[in-house]
């Protein structure tokens, strides 16, 4: 009852703070092609974590600047290189309603991303809302209820297989790299 209602709140606030975005068409190939930074929010899920490694190595083999976000606890789990451009957050980064707090949003703000990934498959409004608030070109997630105010680029989501849904979004990626 009470985790439903934070869920309702912490939705109120991320709709009156951060107007709708109407996304623009664009060519996706071009854009791609050209970016350089990366902000990678990685999944919440444990199960999942490990699935998102691919992705991350196939973004270093491109010569890309990646930045990955996790929980404080995960950045152990992540490969040596990534380790050093991880922006970890925990408890203390977090407000009642789950949502990041103006600390953590504010250094965030500082930073400049070409291309946000949110691979979280189910919907979490402590990426979301990060996802939302940092002005970049493409904004790139798995399909959901209501990712379309999210995201300006989606890739199916296939419930009962992690590997397929991030091998999918990975596809995906070197399709429009032009690889």
């Amino acid at each position: 009852m009470i985790g439903t209602l934070k869920e309702r709140a912490a939705r109120f606030i991320i709709k009156k703070k951060i107007p709708e975005t109407e996304f623009s068409q664009r060519n996706f190939s071009s854009i791609l092609a050209k970016t350089y930074s990366f902000l990678i929010l990685m999944p919440a899920n444990e199960s999942d974590f490990r699935f998102v490694f691919p992705l991350l190595d196939y973004l270093r083999e491109q010569r890309k600047n990646i930045v990955v976000m996790t929980y404080d606890f995960r950045v152990s789990l992540l490969q040596p290189y990534f380790k050093t451009n991880a922006i970890e957050h925990g408890l203390k980064d977090e407000t009642k309603l789950n949502l990041p707090s103006k600390k953590l949003l504010d250094k965030m703000s500082n930073m400049r991303f070409d291309v946000i990934i949110d691979t979280n498959r189910e919907e979490n409004l402590f990426y979301g809302y990060i996802a939302k608030s940092i002005n970049t070109i493409v904004k790139i997630g798995f399909a959901r209820a209501d990712s379309d105010s999210y995201f300006n680029f989606q890739v199916v989501n296939k419930q009962n297989d992690p590997e397929t849904s991030y091998r999918n979004l990975l596809d995906c990626l070197k399709m429009f790299q032009g690889f």
